[in-house]
């Protein structure tokens, strides 16, 4: 043990003595500190051969004898820092003592106590009548006395402990001793009380909690929430920290209309996979008599380099397990589940992928007859090779899929589309002329039903696309640009009739289907074309951030000749032109954006499509956000979001989604928050459609947060879903 005693330090600055004063005085900088709970600690240092040096000024010391400094005293070893106005040195021992006023610090807890002791070659010593904290967290309190054992243990005796940063805590826990591990990251109290705004909530004889942000199994605190279908729910979910790479949720619930039931989450994470578990179990719901289930299993790997794979299990035990469990108008509105399995290889030119899917339909409105096909295999193959330097290329798509279903023809569809394309792009636009050959061929068992279980058909395609870029620079710096763009299509009429509908449907129409190939989706069609797409759009950008001001877009698109290519029999479309489509992006502010979209129907005079959408977010989390949408015999709903503080302390939340097509609320929601900074509640009321008949779900969601100890309750649902 090297000891360094300097009487005439006083005009050295010391780094440490500023680093080491009381979190308390810290947190007193700022009205709500940043940390409720520090990082974990890290191991304590060899302090063993660590030297002592102490800064005072006046110094009495010998080899032997006791030592004895004075007046401004600061001592300091490795991580641990004292400072004091006397300090008696015992280097027989290697014992301090501190017989008045003490500061005490090291990279675990602090202390401000009346008098110490404490022994370098045992780590451990007392401390008492002290005020306390943990280092690098708010967490803090009183004691009346204080043990260091081993170095990596603290014991306090008849204390109180908060993580409020105030000198009158909202709420505090009291303890007849509490164990703080700091190598375990958890305190553990004895003989604790728990008061809340000076009224006791909690008597336990044993309690524990985190004291830092690492992970540990044990209970976690419980959940309650209510819904009208379900009735009053309580959870004690437990957590099982298996390894640093793997941990587990296991959750008992109780819902007092349904019954008892087992929820788990588990997950995993490896150098080269990572996956999850998550599943609900009801053996005997009350309302069905029926065994209710939930699993969703997730699994994704990277076995070489550019090779992924992924497999997804997603299942439930009947169709109304969402309506009855479901927790969101998302969830509730679920037509079918889709479980997958995937290998995905991706080269200089090419992309491989291998998959294979099946669902599970949980709408009772959808018929056998309409239900989606297994893909069992689906193997897809893209190419895109440069031939030359100048752009021109050479690209691939392709695809051999098996499908199956209980009902209707199945079989194999294999679909090759080679293409030859030159891409010139330059500063001032682009020009890329396009022609290829699509085969599409069919193996089909169509299960006594008549036709060709054999066809094909082959189609050329030919396309042109083209497009200009103009600029100008604006007097204040802004950027405006004007882009003209141009795209031909044509592909001559093949009969298709006596091709099935495994995975095809009609594109939604918008801006994307303006330069698309076709406008059918899926393998089984492709659509007959002479036409000409003729679109322009203007954009603004800020001159000295780039960021875009506005956008504005038209499209439309010129038919030629009538598209005879139809799905099941529809009639022949003659119509000279597509719906007249524009778009306006609007950025006016950093905290303000709009945007809107339509569809104009020339042949009906009519809207088809509208939408407009406008949102703010300010400053301290404020958010507000509306969208109407339209789409003709389909949709009239309008949305509108609000999360906005009232105070530095309260804030509103709420949103509506109603339907003007069905005259009924979709889903309502509002709720009020109070956070200070050591505790927060948490009140939430939501209303959504949980199923095709117009039955609701009324439910209420409370929490309630002590900020560093505990959170009872359940979260209400995220509003902005980016």
């Amino acid at each position: 043990m090297v000891v360094v005693l300097c009487g005439l330090c006083l005009g050295v600055p010391s780094v440490h003595a500023q680093d080491s004063a009381p979190q308390s005085e810290m947190d007193a900088q700022s009205a709500c500190p940043d940390l409720t709970l520090g990082p974990a600690i890290a191991q304590t240092p060899d302090r063993s051969r660590a030297p002592i040096v102490i800064y005072a000024k006046e110094l009495d010391a010998g080899k032997e004898t006791l030592g004895e400094a004075r007046g401004d005293v600061e001592l300091f070893r490795a991580d641990q820092h004292i400072k004091t106005d006397r300090i008696l040195y015992d280097p027989a021992t290697e014992v301090v003592t501190v017989p008045g006023r003490i500061d005490y610090q090291d990279q675990q807890v602090w202390f401000r106590g009346q008098q110490a002791s404490y022994s370098f070659l045992e780590e451990s010593g007392w401390f008492s009548g002290i005020d306390y904290g943990l280092t690098g967290s708010v967490a803090n309190g009183s004691a009346e006395r204080a043990e260091l054992a081993g170095g990596n243990t603290s014991i306090l005796h008849r204390l109180d402990y908060t993580t409020c940063p105030s000198d009158k805590p909202d709420w505090q826990l009291f303890a007849r001793e509490l164990e703080l591990r700091h190598d375990e990251g958890m305190g553990k109290a004895r003989g604790a009380k728990l008061t809340f705004k000076g009224v006791p909530i909690l008597y336990a004889p044993y309690f524990s909690f985190p004291i830092d942000d690492r992970r540990k199994s044990g209970f976690l605190y419980p959940s309650v929430g209510h819904a009208n279908d379900t009735g009053f729910e309580i959870g004690a979910p437990w957590y099982w920290n298996i390894a640093p790479n793997h941990d587990a949720v296991i959750e008992p619930r109780y819902f007092t209309e349904r019954g008892f039931m087992l929820s788990g989450d588990y997950r995993f994470l490896t150098r080269r996979t990572s996956g999850e578990f998550d599943m609900d179990y009801l053996r005997n719901d009350r309302k069905t008599d029926e065994e209710r289930y939930r699993y969703l299993f997730k699994h994704f790997s990277s076995p070489r380099q550019r090779w992924r794979t992924s497999l997804v299990v997603d299942r439930v035990s009947d169709d109304r397990y969402y309506q009855d469990f479901g927790t969101s108008l998302g969830q509730t509105s679920k037509q079918f589940l889709r479980s997958s399995a995937e290998l995905r290889g991706v080269g200089p030119y090419w992309n491989l992928m291998l998959t294979a899917d099946d669902f599970q339909v949980i709408d009772e409105s959808v018929l056998p007859a309409n239900e989606p096909y297994r893909r069992v295999p689906r193997v897809l193959f893209w190419l895109d090779r440069p031939l030359t330097d100048s752009g021109l290329s050479l690209a691939l798509d392709s695809e051999v899929v098996y499908f199956d279903r209980d009902a209707g023809t199945i079989g194999a569809r294999a679909d090759l589309y080679p293409n030859i394309y030159w891409d010139m792009r330059k500063h001032w636009g682009f020009l890329k002329p396009a022609v290829g050959y699509r085969y599409t061929a069919y193996d089909l068992d169509l299960r006594g039903s008549p036709g060709n279980d054999n066809p094909s058909t082959g189609t050329m395609i030919a396309s042109m696309d083209a497009g200009l870029i103009f600029d100008r620079r604006a007097a204040n710096g802004d950027l405006q640009t004007l882009e003209p763009r141009v795209f031909y299509l044509h592909v001559p009429r093949e009969d298709q009739d006596d091709q099935p509908l495994f995975d095809t449907g009609d594109f939604t129409f918008g801006f994307s289907q303006l330069f698309n190939t076709n406008r059918f989706s899926g393998g089984d069609r492709q659509g007959d074309a002479n036409q000409l797409s003729m679109a322009v759009s203007t954009r603004r950008f800020d001159g000295p951030s780039g960021q875009v001001l506005w956008s504005l877009s038209f499209g439309q698109i010129f038919y030629f000749s009538p598209r005879e290519v139809q799905l099941d029999g529809a009639p022949v479309m003659d119509e000279d032109l597509a719906p007249f489509l524009a778009e306006y992006r609007w950025r006016p502010f950093s905290r303000l954006s709009a945007a809107a979209a339509a569809q104009y129907n020339w042949q009906d005079n009519e809207l088809d499509l509208g939408m407009f959408g406008i949102e703010y977010r300010g400053d301290e989390g404020r958010r507000a956000a509306f969208e109407y949408r339209y789409r003709r015999d389909r949709v009239d709903q309008f949305d509108i979001r609000v999360f906005w503080p009232i105070t530095s302390s309260w804030r509103a939340l709420s949103r509506i989604n109603y339907s003007f097509a069905d005259s009924d609320m979709l889903e309502f929601q509002a709720g009020v928050e109070y956070e200070s900074c050591c505790w927060a509640v948490r009140t939430v009321v939501r209303r959504y459609l949980r199923n095709r008949d117009g039955d609701y779900r009324d439910a209420i969601y409370l929490e309630f947060n002590l900020k560093g100890l505990a959170s009872i309750g359940t979260s209400g649902r995220e509003l902005f879903a980016d």
